[in-house]
């Protein structure tokens, strides 16, 4: 699961993740560092603190298309491919060595509260939608084009709308 605020890795945490995509690896270096400026309990510490917050809104949001709020709790190692089109609501939950793609959200369906919690070493497909409080299981697979309503268990592959489990893969993730 995602560290605790004020416990993080460094803000080159994602670097190595998104090996060969240099804006992905500016926007999570961005986003890292807006996080530790926003401090703990999500106050501006300084500041300071804005101007930097504002770079990375225009960065992620204008030139790439990512809506990644820095108050998300993200794990270590977050792979981005293809970010166009990537909504996370602030509220999602996301562990560490996940993996998302282009066109998709992962939100809330009824409050603003009840958003996804991804485990970690989860792989998410493009054009993909994970809504309300579930709980995607360690290792699982999301197909594209998913749209997924309920919990996926961990090490599970599942497509389709509404999405299904297509197989299990038993012992240890992938």
């Amino acid at each position: 699961m995602p560290t605790a605020p004020g416990n993080r890795p460094g803000p080159f945490q994602d670097w190595s993740a998104n090996r060969g995509r240099p804006g992905i690896q500016l926007v999570l270096l961005l986003f890292r560092l807006a996080q530790r400026a926003r401090g703990d309990g999500g106050r501006l510490r300084r500041l300071p603190a804005a101007p930097l917050m504002l770079l990375y809104r225009l960065v992620a949001l204008r030139l790439f298309g990512i809506d990644l709020p820095v108050s998300t709790a993200v794990g270590p190692g977050l792979a981005i491919h293809h970010g166009m089109g990537l909504v996370v609501n602030r509220a999602t939950r996301i562990g560490g060595s996940v993996t998302l793609r282009h066109s998709t959200t992962l939100g809330a369906r009824r409050t603003d509260e009840d958003c996804p919690v991804l485990a970690a070493h989860v792989d998410v497909g493009p054009h993909t939608v994970l809504l309300g409080a579930i709980r995607v299981g360690e290792g699982a697979l999301v197909g594209a084009g998913s749209v997924v309503l309920h919990d996926v268990p961990p090490a599970a592959s599942v497509a389709g709308n509404p999405a299904r489990v297509l197989s299990t893969r038993g012992g240890t993730p992938c």
